[in-house]
């Protein structure tokens, strides 16, 4: 038997805090939200772009957004996914902006998602603001809150990022391994542990000798590059992987396969500490 230890390496982002609200300024804009809410990337990357950024509310029933690139931009992060449907999109004319609505709604009807586009009539910038909530009585607790980050919405003539968010004081993690013959398959069998506050938490089973991923090898299998550890193992022609990263105060947990034939990493978030 024989145990591992991956050295952790931290993150850190600054917070600017103004009375009851927190200011978040990208590039070419800056937006106001409550300080209950939290700040984040798009469900899934961990990694915050500032030119689209997601606002959630503390008890998760709603969840504010706003896209706005230095320019012109797309916005892919909130682009129709397989189990929702959406509504025919409305479109206005002003002479300064021009608007287009539209609702994306879960086929199960468990939330419902809304946004506004606008486009610069002149310069044709343009810039999206939406709300996704669980239910009715959620868009009404958080109705009025919704309507001051809309309006606290403003174009600014800095092209770079003064201010991000604070994901709380920074974590140490460290991934550690144990490995043993099966005797039924004649092969390796390692268990992966998280190495957590004095903590060591199984993690799961993989097939193979699990060893680090070291960071520079982080992009090609499609690890966020502020991932605190990261580990693998390949055995019979498929591989098995581990990351942990930090989220606010939180660790978010990921766990990964992939082929021979499709070398691509799909990722799947297990849980948070």
């Amino acid at each position: 038997m024989k145990t591992k230890i991956l050295t952790a390496i931290t993150v850190f982002f600054a917070l600017q805090v103004t009375a009851q609200v927190n200011v978040f300024r990208g590039p070419g804009f800056e937006i106001s939200y409550s300080t209950s809410f939290k700040a984040h990337g798009a469900p899934g990357s961990l990694e915050l772009n500032p030119e689209s950024v997601f606002f959630s509310s503390p008890d998760n029933l709603v969840e504010f957004y706003i896209f706005s690139p230095l320019h012109k931009g797309v916005a892919n992060d909130i682009a129709l996914r397989a189990n929702e449907k959406q509504s025919a999109v409305q479109a206005t004319n002003g002479k300064a902006t021009n608007a287009k609505f539209w609702t994306i709604t879960a086929k199960d009807n468990s939330y419902e998602r809304t946004y506004q586009e606008s486009t610069d009539v002149k310069s044709g910038d343009n810039w999206v603001i939406g709300l996704k909530y669980k239910n009715q009585a959620a868009f009404a607790k958080y109705r009025n809150e919704y309507i001051a980050f809309k309006k606290s919405y403003r174009k600014t003539s800095s092209g770079t990022v003064t201010a991000t968010v604070a994901v709380g004081p920074k974590l140490n993690a460290s991934f550690a391994y144990e490995e043993k013959d099966d005797a039924e398959t004649g092969s390796t069998l390692t268990t992966v542990y998280l190495l957590y506050k004095d903590n060591k938490i199984k993690v799961g089973d993989v097939r193979g000798s699990a060893d680090n991923i070291e960071k520079e090898n982080f992009k090609m299998r499609q690890i966020p590059n502020t991932a605190i550890a990261a580990c693998g193992a390949w055995f019979g022609g498929s591989g098995s992987y581990y990351y942990i990263i930090q989220k606010g105060d939180k660790l978010a947990l990921f766990q990964g396969n992939n082929g021979e034939e499709d070398p691509k990493v799909y990722w799947t978030k297990l849980k948070e500490f």
